[in-house]
């Protein structure tokens, strides 16, 4: 069964509602190369081995992504981080903004698994492509993070710190990315302090200061309670 969405246009009275196709998931894809290795050396830390080549782009199941306001986890080594979201949807192109929940154990093992482990959250407004590309390195990203009851700005930059869309066309036109109802998960800024949190609450803002606008959205993350085994 398909993962339907269904998603506000922010400053016009319509959603888009879409049969979600394929999704695939950028890393490494800042546009400065010191702090792409700075995240890669945060990763690194946790065991994750570093990357051959930079970017790297790679399917995920169509189901992971979702609107949802909590992840339900499987132990306490977990972290969402804040990206850019486009989506392709009748001719048009939209953006969101989301975070690839991902399992920083299975990390150590492998990427692309850790991708799936958890949901893609993103928020439920888009705006169209077409109004914010044209000062698109202005956009702002902000992520917070809450953990027992303090909360604390987590990531802040720009979508200028990341590739932008045309920038992706090569590894788009391989993997056909811009076919109708596929969403792509932009990869991720730096830290503020250039760590990764396990945080209890995730928040995450993609800003206009032109348009003067903004889209949210949060989730809780809830871990299971110890199986019997």
């Amino acid at each position: 069964m398909k993962n339907k969405l269904s998603l506000h246009v922010q400053g016009e009275n319509k959603s888009i509602e879409f049969d979600v196709n394929h999704v695939f998931n950028a890393g490494y894809a800042g546009s400065d190369q010191e702090k792409v290795q700075e995240h890669i050396d945060e990763l690194v830390k946790l065991g994750v081995e570093a990357p051959t080549t930079t970017p790297i782009l790679f399917p995920v199941s169509d189901y992971i992504v979702s609107t949802t306001s909590e992840v339900q986890v499987q132990h306490n080594e977990t972290s969402g981080e804040i990206e850019y979201v486009l989506i392709w949807h009748d001719d048009e192109l939209f953006v969101t903004v989301g975070s690839d929940h991902t399992d920083r154990k299975l990390e150590t093992f492998s990427v692309p698994m850790s991708k799936q482990a958890y949901p893609n959250v993103i928020a439920g407004d888009v705006w169209k492509y077409e109004d914010v590309k044209d000062h698109w390195n202005q956009l702002e990203l902000i992520c917070w993070v809450t953990s027992e009851g303090e909360k604390k700005v987590y990531q802040q930059g720009t979508c200028a710190d990341l590739l932008n869309p045309e920038q992706w066309e090569e590894h788009f036109s391989k993997l056909n990315v811009k076919d109708d109802g596929n969403m792509f998960f932009s990869a991720t800024i730096n830290t503020e302090e250039n760590t990764l949190d396990f945080a209890d609450k995730y928040e995450f803002e993609l800003r206009d200061p032109v348009l003067n606008r903004s889209i949210k959205h949060h989730y809780y993350v809830n871990v299971l309670t110890e199986p019997i085994v």
